[in-house]
Order: C-alpha cells, then structure tokens, then sequence
C-alpha cells in the first residue's frame, strides 16, 4: 500500500538514483566511507529508503551533501530533493498517524482520556522542535553559503580589476626604449577553462578556492606558492588545465570523476621540462 503512495515513491526512487549513479562510476560504498567518514550503514538506508535507521533530517541531510559532492553531483540541488522526497514522506505518516488518532475509542476506566491529551501535547510539542530545527538549519546554510561566495570572490578577482594607472602607463612608455630588469616570478599560474559542467573543488595552497559546480564556457585564473590540489573533478573530460603555459590534455573521458589531484612546482618542473610552451601534456 505504501508503494503507491507520492512521498514513499519519491523518497524511494532518491536512493535509488544515488545508488545508479554510484555504480555507473565503478565506486563502492566503502570507498565513500573511507573518504568522508560516513557509516556505511546510513550510506546503505539512504540507497535504500531506510529512513528508520538514519538520524535525524539534519543529520541526513549532511550524509546526502558529501555523498553527492564524491560522486561529483550537484550536492545542493541532491539535498534539495532530498528534502522534497522526505517532506513527502513525513505527510504520510503525519496522516495516517491522524487517521488513528480520529478512529471510535473503546470504553476505557476513567483517566485514559487524560492521558491520551498529554500524548497528542508532546506529538505537537515534537513537530515544533522539529520545525523550529530545520529553520535554525536553512538559516546557518544561507549564511555558510554567503560566506563561500566572499571568499570565492576575494580570491579570484579578474585580472582587468588591475588596470595600470594613467600616470604608471605613461612612466613605462617613457622608459620603454631603455633596458629593463624584471624579478622572477615565483608563483604558480592555474588557468581553468570549462567545455562542458562538472563540479569542481579546488585548493589552493592548502585553502578551499573553489567547491561548486562551474558551467560550460567558465574560465578561471589562480596563482599559489607552493601548489593546487583537485579534490574533485567531476567531469574529467570537461575540465582543461593550463600551468605557467604548460597546458594540458583531458584528463579522462566525458563523465570520469577525478579525485586528488595534484599540481606543483615538482610537476611543474618535470612537465615543463620536457613540453615545449603551448604544448600538451597529459598529469
């Protein structure tokens, strides 16, 4: 009977599109266990519909997140239909908990309607805690989700922000004819151009510069010290990667996930080395 209702079918078919997912990239539960700390217990009663055994919404919701974000899924759009399945679901059992409730009583001894009162307060005082958590929870994922934006922003200013002054222009035009020294550049150059979407988190020298899903004709530049690591690639065949002029081939085909990879001056010196600039060349 529970098969033909919306919510249970909509929750069901949830976890059944992770797992597919999941096993369309050849990864195994344990291996997103291992990777995010999750159980593989609650991992399973996700795939599985298993809402009695997972903890509370707020909880799961956060198993849905860093599932999604290893399979290189959109991780928020993931939770979002998680809470719609789940809502649905909650409706369910809300009526037919009502309709019990509605059902004729038998003759019970004298004090039993007081205590089914008392049953029906702590149920209404539940779904107010219960209410008044998922807003505390959309509020404080607004707020992070802000915060990421600044950040993301500060790090990655355009490079036409840092025009020349007029009077700098002028001063080199005037010194152009005489021989100049220039410093070395030190850093590390990471160009990042999208020819198609993928989900991609980016550290760079050791800080989170980029953990959202960028679009197709994206293009992003970076400078670090010492070095920039993918913890994730979601379209590998999607993703090119141009390091101080050594640019790169696809890393994989159309759909790969990627997973910890990494660039720096080691790389840099091996690659470079042996790829003449505007050559390609494969991690």
């Amino acid at each position: 009977m529970a098969e033909n209702d919306p919510g249970h079918s909509e929750l069901a078919s949830f976890g059944e599109e992770l797992r597919r997912e999941r096993e369309i990239r050849g990864i195994s539960l344990k291996e997103i266990s291992d990777a995010t700390k999750i159980s593989k217990r609650f991992l399973e009663a996700i795939e599985r519909n298993d809402h009695r055994t997972l903890p509370a919404p707020v909880f799961t919701r956060g198993f849905v997140r860093e599932y999604a974000r290893y399979l290189g899924l959109n991780a928020e759009e993931m939770v979002t239909r998680y809470n719609y399945a789940a809502v649905g679901d909650d409706r369910i059992e809300q009526s037919s908990h009502l309709q019990q409730l509605v059902r004729p009583a038998t003759p019970e001894p004298k004090g039993i309607p007081r205590a089914r009162i008392d049953r029906n307060v702590v149920l209404l005082l539940v779904i107010v805690v219960a209410l008044s958590l998922m807003t505390w929870w959309a509020w404080r994922f607004k707020r992070e989700a802000r915060a990421e934006v600044a950040v993301d922003t500060a790090s990655t200013v355009p490079v036409h922000q840092h025009a020349v002054p007029p009077a700098a222009t002028q001063a080199a035009a005037a010194t152009a004819a005489a021989p100049t020294t220039t410093a070395p550049d030190d850093l590390l150059h990471l160009t990042l151009d999208l020819t198609a979407d993928s989900w991609i988190t980016l550290d760079v020298d050791g800080k989170t510069a980029v953990s959202d899903e960028m679009k197709r004709g994206d293009h992003r530049t970076f400078n670090a010290h010492d070095g920039f690591r993918f913890k994730t690639i979601g379209n590998a065949g999607g993703v090119s990667l141009t390091i101080n002029g050594v640019r790169m081939a696809p890393m994989g085909k159309d759909g790969k996930v990627l997973h910890d990879r990494v660039f720096d001056r080691e790389w840099l010196k091996n690659n470079a080395a042996a790829t003449p600039e505007g050559a390609h060349t494969t991690s």
